[in-house]
């Protein structure tokens, strides 16, 4: 399964990222902390942690990425693939790195970042070349795998953690929390 349209990372990726920071901080704290397009979220995280301290800042990035997340994709479900039956009715086993893989080749169009998807014994590592956000823990990321795994998986959550030497390499378990 592969992207089958390309999408124009001006349009979809900067509206729903200002949509999502606007939903969790409100317009009026928000617009200081957007970027200049066609990047908006470049350097949030370390405005964030400038403005609200490091680790609200770290919550408030994580809240970020789950309403991106939210706002972003089911608008592209079908175009993406990510909505067809041949992946919906998959085993977990290959439906979380099938769906995966097409989301990193739709998230590296947006934040113009390569991304690597590799299956493990433990679960699944989602690899991004750099972190788009900012510096340190890239907390958006693991918000927008959360939610776009909660859609993914019908409803479950995932404990996702990062890679302790790496700050944008993350592991998603094959079990979920619930």
């Amino acid at each position: 399964m592969s992207v089958t349209n390309e999408f124009d990372p001006t349009v979809i990726a900067p509206s729903a990222w200002q949509t999502a920071v606007w939903e969790i901080v409100g317009p009026a704290n928000g617009a200081p902390l957007l970027g200049a397009l066609p990047a908006p979220w470049q350097g949030v995280l370390d405005r964030l942690r400038q403005r609200y301290g490091p680790t609200a800042g770290a919550g408030l990035a994580l809240r970020m990425g789950r309403a991106f997340a939210r706002h972003a994709l089911p608008p592209l479900v079908t175009e993406t693939g990510l909505h067809d039956t041949d992946l919906r009715f998959l085993p977990w086993q290959r439906k979380m790195p099938e769906g995966l893989t097409l989301l990193s080749a739709l998230t590296s169009q947006w934040f113009a970042t390569e991304i690597a998807v590799q299956s493990t014994p433990q679960g699944v590592l989602w690899q991004a070349e750099q972190c788009p956000f900012g510096t340190g823990l890239c907390t958006p990321w693991i918000g927008f795998l959360q939610e776009a795994l909660y859609w993914l998986s019908g409803g479950h959550w995932f404990a996702i953690s990062s890679e302790a030497d790496h700050a944008c390499v993350f592991r998603v378990p094959w079990k979920s929390l619930y």
